[in-house]
């Protein structure tokens, strides 16, 4: 509860508390900006976060391999990949904006005006700056997932100590083809592991059942079987930038990578940044062009494209543009995977792409640009 001898004036209010809201609210309160987090629920986060180890030092697990499969075989990618602790990262966060003197409110944010938050109850709550970390709207394509915890002989799925980042053979049934779909897994903390049979970007979406039966015939398959509930995942790829008078972080900056749907190391590490220009007074105006430069912008066009092109493979050109995707220097594909890299490295990372595919797929790569190019 708000004590009412607190400002109802803020210097900062963030409504939403996902990853992205929690990061900035956090990094405002730890720097002694009265900052208020305004959520309908304020309990950890349900998904599971993937990212690269190296790409921020915070609590989770992390797995030394990370495997792709294609046609070709195995390939360890050699750069360990990670699992966010949910719990213990929205602990932290929650923590450091009340040690910060923040506060805290639930409620669903309905409107977000210039320097004012409503929520659905009437209440306003005003702030010199309002951050907007709702997420974004629905988009024309999206990232899907059906995912399970399983226990059984597992070790010929996701050996111990590995990550499948994409298992592209897994679900695979080349009597009956299906929109493309890869495997993806990692061992959880309680002995289970998590599997989930994702597809890529879709426009318009594959049906989560279509990937639920899809993967239940790969576990029956190998003699798995689930425990707990589902994992039911829909990440919009194409969605715009929100428009409000407020400034918008992570999804409703349009920060999710439009080729891949992560976002979450995006989020974290804009939460300081964002946090040191508020300290120097920087306006909600000044805050989206920080956060929506245009440098980022160009790299999430070049993305997008990416994206369009990812779209219109089957299940057989999928598999063989990643083959070919990951035999480029790490440097190459980590550029690619990474929404602050440079519009200059994503366009490298595109062409050595076209250069590393056989003649048959480059026409197909070329055809797709051409596609997705067209107005």
């Amino acid at each position: 509860m708000t004590d009412p001898a607190q400002p109802q004036r803020w210097d900062v209010v963030v409504a939403g508390a996902g990853p992205a809201g929690l990061s900035v609210a956090a990094a405002c309160a730890a720097r002694g900006l009265s900052t208020v987090v305004l959520a309908p629920a304020l309990r950890p986060w349900m998904h599971t976060y993937g990212l690269w180890a190296d790409e921020l030092t915070v609590a989770g697990t992390v797995y030394p391999t990370t495997l792709v499969r294609t046609g070709d075989g195995d390939r360890d990618l050699g750069r360990p990949y990670a699992r966010l602790d949910n719990a213990a990262v929205h602990g932290a966060f929650l923590d450091q904006v009340r040690h910060g003197g923040g506060d805290t409110r639930t409620g669903s944010v309905v409107e977000v005006r210039d320097r004012t938050a409503v929520l659905a109850d009437g209440t306003e709550l005003s702030g010199t700056v309002v951050v907007d970390a709702r997420g974004s709207g629905p988009g024309t394509a999206q990232q899907r997932a059906w995912g399970v915890r399983v226990t059984g002989p597992v070790e010929d799925v996701v050996p111990a100590g590995s990550a499948l980042l994409m298992d592209w053979a897994a679900l695979r049934d080349r009597a009956d083809p299906q929109p493309p779909a890869f495997l993806y897994g990692m061992g959880l903390d309680d002995g289970s592991t998590l599997l989930e049979a994702t597809s890529l970007a879709a426009r318009p979406p594959v049906p989560l059942p279509q990937l639920r039966d899809r993967l239940h015939a790969h576990l029956a398959a190998h003699g798995l079987r689930t425990v707990g509930d589902p994992e039911r995942v829909s990440i919009p790829l194409d969605a715009p930038a929100a428009r409000t008078g407020a400034a918008p972080v992570g999804a409703a900056a349009g920060l999710v990578h439009p080729a891949t749907g992560y976002s979450v190391a995006t989020s974290l590490r804009l939460g300081p940044v964002v946090a040191d220009a508020v300290l120097r007074g920087a306006s909600a105006t000044e805050l989206r062009a920080l956060v929506r430069s245009r440098r980022r912008r160009a790299t999430l066009a070049l993305l997008g494209l990416g994206r369009d092109v990812l779209i219109g493979l089957d299940e057989a050109q999928t598999d063989a543009f990643f083959r070919a995707f990951f035999t480029l220097p790490p440097r190459a594909w980590a550029a690619y995977l990474d929404v602050g890299s440079s519009p200059a490295a994503v366009a490298a990372s595109m062409a050595r792409v076209a250069t590393a595919l056989p003649p048959s797929g480059r026409r197909t790569l070329f055809a797709g640009v051409a596609r997705a190019l067209r107005p």
